[in-house]
């Protein structure tokens, strides 16, 4: 183990790093899935969550539920958060693999899909609070954070904010937490956004141009974001530094190789139907384009749907690019999605850590920001901390502070060495071989 000091001023960023905790986020993990299991431990210490807040739940491993399944589920985490009285005090609730994706009520199987039937997350967001016989009804219900312009509290909006860990496998999950978080380094410079109009048809295409298309690029444009807007009929592939993704348009769409090089911090949205409507491979013969494509693909979040939705209710991306990327308001991604909304108890499902955020820093390396071949666990972390992920290269390490000034070096760096931070700050920590950057990651210390 390496021991080293810091002796460092800090700015107002350091101070937001500090603030950013996760006393507040629940997390909810099936007994019954291995998987499960292992990312809520994962995330658990990557975040430093309580351990009060890791909501234990018995449930069936499979993506569909039933009615009586979900109230079962629904009760033993309403039972759970009354028993550690904490209702009132978490505002967000983290869902993991393995944990059931879809709720179908008889109804919904009556009806091919269009009666009750939505996402268990978007149902569980409304539990123990002033809407909650809002849940399982046939209808969506009214989002009260939709297009809000102010930071997430349960007392105000009696909801939950819930977000997802799910993917693919367990190491897509497992690298999407690692490659954000609070406070996730992205040059705006390099980073590029991508707005695709795929499979719309006659009035359809002016429909979703001018209620998404264009606002979205616009909102992109204002804030000095680099944006590329394609209309052609198919889905735009092999594109580099990529930071934001949006699909709109008609669906399920056909098996794609996007080909796309991600920036760590990276988010997305599938507006399109049943463009989460699974997380199996196995479940997925036809190779469909699902968000957990994106995932797999290197994306950090991502929003979808468990079924077909009406075209009036898609989700607003010109919304979540005006809050998720304004630098002055510093919106968490959970809140960020939620604000771009519009219904509740419905079919959303929303990826990735709900209190990941972005900084600018126009200083980041391209090589830097394109390269992600180790992890730093925990991260956040109270003190010390591992890098792991190197697998046989030896080089060297250099950590810098928030004001970029190189708080340590050493000639020696070595898969699963362990480091000891002593002042709380926000760290770039840098790998090196041979004198060439293998690449950068940022870690927080409480």
């Amino acid at each position: 183990m390496k021991f080293f000091f810091f002796i460092s001023a800090f700015m107002a960023l350091t101070s937001f790093a500090q603030t950013t905790n996760y006393t507040d986020v629940g997390v909810i993990v099936n007994l019954n899935s291995p998987v499960s299991m292992q990312i809520g431990s994962y995330f658990q210490q990557a975040r430093n969550i309580p351990s009060q807040n890791m909501i234990y739940v018995s449930a069936p491993t499979t993506e569909v539920i039933n009615d009586t399944e979900f109230n079962q589920l629904r009760t033993q985490i309403e039972n759970y958060l009354v028993s550690q009285n904490l209702q009132d005090s978490l505002n967000y609730l983290v869902t993991t693999k393995g944990v059931p994706l879809k709720r179908n009520s008889i109804d919904c199987v009556v009806n091919s899909g269009s009666g009750d039937c939505g996402s268990v997350d978007a149902e569980l967001s409304l539990i123990l609070g002033t809407h909650q016989n809002q849940i399982g009804q046939p209808s969506a219900f009214v989002n009260p954070y939709f297009n809000q312009n102010e930071h997430f509290s349960r007392a105000q909006y009696g909801i939950y904010l819930v977000t997802r860990l799910d993917a693919y496998s367990q190491d897509d999950v497992l690298r999407l937490i690692d490659g954000s978080g609070p406070l996730t380094v992205v040059n705006q410079q390099i980073a590029n956004g991508v707005i695709d109009l795929v499979e719309s048809y006659g009035m359809d295409t002016t429909y979703f141009m001018d209620s998404y298309v264009h606002p979205t690029y616009n909102n992109m444009l204002a804030e000095n974001w680099n944006a590329t807007t394609d209309v052609s009929p198919a889905v735009l592939t092999d594109q580099s530094n990529v930071f934001s993704y949006f699909y709109v348009g008609h669906g399920p769409v056909d098996s794609i190789q996007m080909n796309y090089k991600w920036l760590p911090g990276s988010f997305s949205a599938l507006s399109t139907c049943s463009s989460a409507e699974t997380f199996d491979a196995q479940s997925n013969p036809n190779e469909s384009f699902y968000i957990a494509d994106l995932i797999k693909d290197g994306c950090t979040a991502a929003h979808g749907y468990v079924n077909c939705i009406f075209v009036t209710q898609l989700f607003r991306a010109d919304i979540l690019v005006n809050r998720y990327l304004n630098p002055i308001a510093q919106y968490n991604l959970a809140e960020s999605y939620y604000m771009a909304d519009a219904s509740l108890s419905y079919q959303s499902v929303i990826i990735g850590d709900p209190k990941a955020s972005i900084v600018i820093d126009n200083g980041a390396s391209l090589s830097s920001m394109q390269t992600h071949s180790f992890r730093l666990y925990p991260n956040p972390s109270t003190g010390s901390f591992r890098i792991k992920g190197l697998e046989q290269l030896q080089g060297n390490i250099s950590i810098t502070n928030s004001l970029g000034m190189r708080v340590y070096m050493d000639d020696e760096v070595f898969d699963n060495e362990t480091y000891q931070l002593e002042e709380s700050g926000v760290y770039f920590i840098s790998i090196l071989e041979d004198g060439q950057l293998v690449g950068t990651e940022r870690l927080v210390k409480h």
